[in-house]
């Protein structure tokens, strides 16, 4: 699922270390905004023109297609052979893993850019017509949906959910970050920000971070609610804050990543990745990230020392959607609708 698990934290167990060689691509013509997700021996992906696709890990070979009649953002979230996503028409989808067949849909009252998370059996999912869902994972029966309670005319969530324990956090793009009670579906209590929110929330140690387009990094105390701290960065934070080994890291629009401690929020270090940084960074076991720009670059990051590993440049392209790690091999979409894998000096292993 997107950013690996239900609290986002963007962690994978692979170990692949750069330099990285590319193993693969595959034109999905069609812009990728949505982040893949890796099963077994295959990928899962989405193009914008509505198109969901399976390819094998190995060589990049299409496996199924499934085609909606609207566009998609969503990234798919995989579990026990089933496939969730969400399309720009409203529609929830759940597909079997094997051939891309629809095993059950829920259709909404707004269009769902958000992606899917599911926690303990259950699917959590965000709509623009500003209602939570909670439903069943295994058939799709709505448990409960609960609508914010924002003001705003013109809203919408581009945030997805993350869970833990019994707490749901989502930030909708009228500047509020809520926590609901996953039992109930309870408004526990809700955060106002400066600006819009398309960022994701992630959640370690206690505090919720979220960036906004007031260029605030935010910590928020995940029981109360309260603002513990907040950093004041150069440009608008639209990717997902992630956490790591205490420290928390973002990207934000004029290309600067930026090191700060979780606790208090103390700038470590920054680095000029020089394009709009929209990708959130996946980061591997042994402490090294991995994110893109919209120029085309994607870096290997040294989160320790802040120091950049490997770049490679795609030509003539761009990347907003996430990367994933799975085992030894990187993937990740770009702008110009080209799925691309990376393995460790070109190899599969």
């Amino acid at each position: 699922m997107f950013l690996g698990d239900p609290a986002h934290s963007a962690i994978a167990k692979s170990e692949l270390s750069p330099p990285l060689k590319q193993l693969w691509s595959f034109d999905a013509e069609g812009a990728i905004y949505s982040s893949a997700a890796v099963s077994g021996k295959y990928v899962y992906f989405a193009s914008l023109p509505g198109r969901v696709f399976a390819l094998e890990t190995a060589t990049g070979q299409p496996v199924w297609t499934f085609e909606t009649d609207t566009e998609i953002n969503s990234s798919p979230a995989v579990i026990k052979e089933k496939l969730y996503i969400g399309s720009k028409g409203g529609t929830l989808f759940c597909l079997d893993t094997r051939n891309g067949e629809v095993l059950w849909k829920i259709d909404t009252d707004g269009k769902i850019t958000a992606s899917p998370v599911i926690d303990r059996g259950i699917v959590y999912f965000a709509s623009h017509d500003m209602n939570i869902y909670a439903a069943r994972a295994k058939d799709g029966t709505i448990l409960w949906k609960t609508r914010l309670p924002s003001k705003a005319t013109a809203s919408g969530i581009y945030s997805t959910p993350a869970v833990t324990g019994n707490t749901l956090y989502v930030a909708e793009k009228a500047h509020t970050l809520y926590a609901l009670d996953t039992a109930g579906s309870k408004v526990l209590w809700q955060y106002a920000t400066d600006s819009a929110v398309y960022s994701s929330p992630a959640v370690m140690n206690g505090l919720v971070y979220i960036g906004g387009y007031d260029r605030y990094l935010y910590a928020i105390n995940a029981k109360t609610g309260k603002l513990q701290w907040k950093s004041l960065l150069d440009e608008w934070i639209y990717s997902t804050p992630v956490p790591y080994r205490g420290n928390i890291y973002v990207g934000s629009k004029d290309g600067i990543f930026t090191a700060f401690k979780g606790k208090d929020g103390q700038k470590l270090w920054s680095l000029d990745l020089r394009g709009t940084i929209s990708s959130t960074m996946v980061i591997s076991r042994q402490g090294i990230g991995y994110v893109g720009n919209e120029d085309g670059e994607i870096y290997a990051l040294d989160l320790d020392k802040g120091i950049i590993l490997w770049k490679e440049i795609v030509s003539g392209d761009g990347f907003h959607a996430s990367p994933a790690l799975s085992g030894n091999n990187l993937y990740m979409g770009t702008l110009n609708g080209y799925f691309i894998a990376w393995g460790k000096d070109g190899k599969n292993r």
